[in-house]
């Protein structure tokens, strides 16, 4: 059976730490969920807070982006560290955003993971899926292919062996 939540809006209490969400139950009624965090360690990692946070409240976070709760734990974390909300959320934002100029290349495996979430999280987000307005199955495309425009690389001038 799915979920009838529908998640509205995500924000988080740093005193005692937890999350609260609004979201939309089954008879259309907005409601308001208080999600206590245990256990944040505010140097440590968040995968396990997360892990165990999607456990205890899975009926009401199946619907929401791991991205988006793993940035309010962050920020959470962020705040517990003596930050404000702003220097929290500039920090966080830092993290969490994908430059299209930046060589992804030159990050180390934590920093590329957290790109590629936030990358296939937008991607399912703009994805049309059978049923959605605007969707067609065998979508073809012409480009114009009046300008070609010269590599220098496969010229057919060039022989390879000589």
């Amino acid at each position: 059976m799915e979920s009838q939540v529908v998640p509205l809006k995500l924000g988080f209490r740093s005193q005692p730490p937890a999350l609260t969400l609004v979201y939309q139950g089954a008879a259309g009624k907005e409601r308001q969920r208080v999600m206590p965090i245990r256990f944040l360690n505010k140097f440590g990692s968040v995968d396990t807070v997360l892990r165990e946070l999607k456990e205890r409240h899975k009926d009401h976070l199946q619907k929401v982006p791991d991205v988006r709760l793993e940035k309010m734990v962050r920020m959470l974390q962020e705040v517990q560290k003596g930050r404000t909300i702003e220097e929290a959320a500039t920090n966080i934002n830092k993290d969490y955003c994908v430059d299209p100029n930046q060589d992804l290349n030159k990050l180390d495996d934590e920093q590329l993971a957290k790109k590629k979430k936030v990358m296939s999280s937008s991607f399912e987000k703009n994805q049309l899926k059978p049923g959605d307005p605007g969707y067609e199955y065998d979508k073809q495309v012409e480009f114009d292919t009046s300008e070609k425009v010269e590599a220098g690389w496969d010229s057919p001038d060039d022989d390879f062996w000589s």
